[in-house]
């Protein structure tokens, strides 16, 4: 990014809100009826002698402390601060969206917060709410999404201008690495996909494969899907690795922001070739399916699962390891394959994607990927789909 762009991005200043601080001194009683008098206040900053010392959130002032019985009893009369955060993650003024949340991520890499001050001279000039901040990031990933808002006479413009740049977000279609061959089509439904596919490189011995599939579809199921990449690689640069690490940062980006009202399933899955080996994590997903080239069969990859991203921002995602050897195949794909009907109403469903697996894996990525489509054009017998269509196929080539 060059600079003269750097400048166009919104700062934290933009994002931020006005908090009066309160004395290190203060009852927590009062501070209860200072939260409980204002449902939008989420942290107040504590201060004492005038200088900044720490913040108290209302998520941990009520879910963490006051929550056991007798606590109020307990706790009422007492200072503030022997409750509050002392060290929570501090931003300074000035800084763009990005670089706050780069800052906020080395501080907390999991977003566990949900708030954060915003520190100049020693004093807190301000608060941010995660949720606004991550909303702040999107609409500059999306510039066209304020315009199609004002500019309604050129909203199909606009739109198509939208769906060219979420399609340059995604990377090239095919992909050879580290002894893996890859394969992957996003077909649309509508101008915006709620569908988003990802690859991306670990090390020299380790591809990193992603799926997600937003809860309907259209500009704001497009966003959410942004957001979840966006949030994807700033973990990646923060040195997560793992599917089921991936996974959890990225549920507590998409709770913050689609605030509840949109979720989205997704799977992520490392796969170490020098280890012959595939590491797999599930959030609601479709079960992959994995064809094993020694014994010619083809399994769905159904031992974890977790609620879908925005479901729970505290969840938490296990992951499974199978090996994965010189000819096997890995398919990870998005409902719109298997809830594609025919004129009867009868859906594509799994067994037909298995049969095909079962018949077609011994092919490249890029002709399974192609078959299976024609496949499903052929059993509905039109040639779009009624849902986004996601399919990143991704397979081992054969050590001679």
């Amino acid at each position: 990014m060059t600079g003269h762009d750097n400048q166009q991005l919104p700062t934290i200043d933009g994002v931020m809100r006005s908090v009066t601080p309160v004395l290190s001194d203060m009852p927590v009683r009062e501070v209860v009826a200072i939260f409980q008098g204002n449902p939008d206040l989420v942290m107040i900053p504590v201060v004492g002698a005038g200088v900044f010392e720490g913040v108290i959130s209302r998520r941990d002032l009520f879910t963490r402390h006051l929550s056991r019985p007798f606590a109020m009893e307990l706790f009422g009369k007492k200072p503030i601060s022997s409750l509050m955060n002392c060290a929570p993650p501090v931003i300074t003024p000035g800084c763009n969206v990005n670089e706050a949340l780069v800052m906020l991520l080395e501080h907390d890499p999991g977003l566990d917060t949900d708030s954060f001050p915003v520190i100049r001279d020693g004093e807190c000039v301000g608060i941010v709410h995660v949720a606004e901040l991550l909303m702040a990031i999107s609409r500059s990933q999306a510039r066209l999404l304020a315009t199609l808002e004002t500019l309604n006479a050129r909203i199909h413009e606009e739109v198509e201008k939208a769906r060219q740049i979420q399609r340059d977000l995604l990377p090239p279609a095919a992909c050879r690495y580290a002894g893996l061959v890859l394969d992957a089509v996003l077909l649309n439904s509508s101008e915006i996909s709620g569908d988003v596919y990802d690859y991306f490189f670990i090390d020299q011995d380790r591809l990193g494969v992603m799926v997600g599939d937003v809860s309907g579809h259209g500009i704001q199921s497009g966003m959410v899907a942004t957001a979840a990449k966006a949030g994807l690689h700033l973990l990646l640069d923060s040195g997560v690795t793992t599917p089921g690490k991936l996974l959890g940062g990225m549920n507590k980006a998409v709770t913050a922001t689609a605030s509840n009202s949109l979720m989205m399933t997704a799977v992520v899955a490392v796969i170490d070739r020098q280890a012959n080996k595939l590491f797999l994590a599930n959030a609601g997903h479709n079960y992959p399916f994995l064809y094993r080239s020694a014994d010619e069969t083809v399994a769905m990859l159904d031992g974890t699962s977790g609620f879908p991203l925005g479901f729970d921002r505290d969840s938490e995602y296990g992951e499974i390891e199978i090996d994965f050897r010189s000819g096997d195949l890995l398919a990870l794909y998005s409902d719109g394959i298997i809830e594609a009907s025919n004129g009867e109403g009868e859906e594509f469903g799994y067994e037909r994607f298995a049969h095909y697996a079962r018949h077609n894996s011994g092919e490249s990525p890029e002709s399974f990927r192609g078959g299976l489509l024609d496949e499903v054009r052929g059993f509905t017998g039109a040639e779009s789909f009624e849902d986004d269509v996601t399919l990143l196929v991704v397979a081992a080539e054969q050590v001679p």
